[in-house]
């Protein structure tokens, strides 16, 4: 595993995660995704990590899976063994009781598409463009974009967009709902860093209970009820909830721990 692959920098409680092969427009090589796990893993341990940022290095969000390394041929077993990899990264940030937020710049391709809606809130520059590809390299989606995808866009958009591979520009990504936040160019990271900031100001345990509610997935009214149900009680019982009262009524600031 290369640790310079994915770079790290925290501050103010959030933790950007940097997808660092220029060369390769941030392709999603095996060792690159190996690392971005090991990245996500330490991330969803760190006490002091409330909120993580993904984005590219060098004006990239990320070009797609590593096509140089689509040349040998692959065994069942290998190509399998290829998805486990991915499909982890996917696990960790959909799990992560903590907010994920892509920002992104340039292209976001094949499996960088992928990437990218697999977070729970997505910036994008002005210049980005967001495309499927795979259908061009005779694949269908993976790490889950043909669930995130429609949940996104909707059905018939979303068997559109994969179908005809065509590039999403950054305005029509917002309008179909691809993306929640438009930047500037070069501006996609200190705004997601604000909208990080947004989710974390509140008492850390009900941010990851409402990931937690949406990963696990509602299908109707009665499993929203019965979530609260299994939670809320508890969460009375919290110190967060105690000082949340006690901050409202002094008519000042609560200082959650997440106790």
């Amino acid at each position: 595993m290369n640790e310079e692959l994915v770079l790290v920098e925290c501050a103010e409680g959030v933790t950007t995660l940097t997808l660092n092969s220029p060369k390769t427009r941030n392709a999603l090589s095996r060792e690159l995704l190996l690392t971005l796990g090991s990245r996500l893993e330490a991330a969803r341990a760190d006490e002091r990590c409330c909120a993580v940022l993904l984005q590219g290095a060098a004006g990239t969000f990320c070009s797609g899976g590593d096509v140089s390394g689509m040349q040998a041929k692959r065994t069942l077993p290998v190509g399998r063994e290829r998805m486990v990899i991915a499909q982890r990264c996917v696990q960790l940030i959909r799990h992560m009781g903590k907010p994920v937020i892509s920002a992104v710049e340039g292209h976001a391709a094949g499996a960088g598409f992928s990437l990218a809606l697999v977070a729970d809130y997505v910036v994008a520059s002005r210049e980005a463009k967001f495309v499927s590809g795979f259908a061009k390299v005779g694949l269908i989606p993976d790490m889950g974009l043909m669930y995130s995808l429609k949940e996104r866009v909707g059905l018939g958009e979303a068997k559109r967009i994969l179908m005809s591979s065509r590039s999403v520009g950054a305005e029509e990504a917002l309008r179909l709902r691809i993306v929640d936040r438009l930047a500037e160019s070069g501006g996609a990271l200190a705004t997601a860093r604000g909208v990080a900031i947004e989710m974390t100001s509140h008492a850390p345990i009900p941010v990851a209970l409402i990931k937690t509610a949406y990963a696990r997935g509602m299908t109707c009214i009665e499993d929203a009820l019965d979530f609260e149900m299994d939670n809320q009680a508890a969460l009375y019982l919290t110190a967060d909830h105690r000082e949340a009262v006690a901050a409202f009524m002094e008519k000042r600031s609560p200082q959650f721990r997440g106790e």
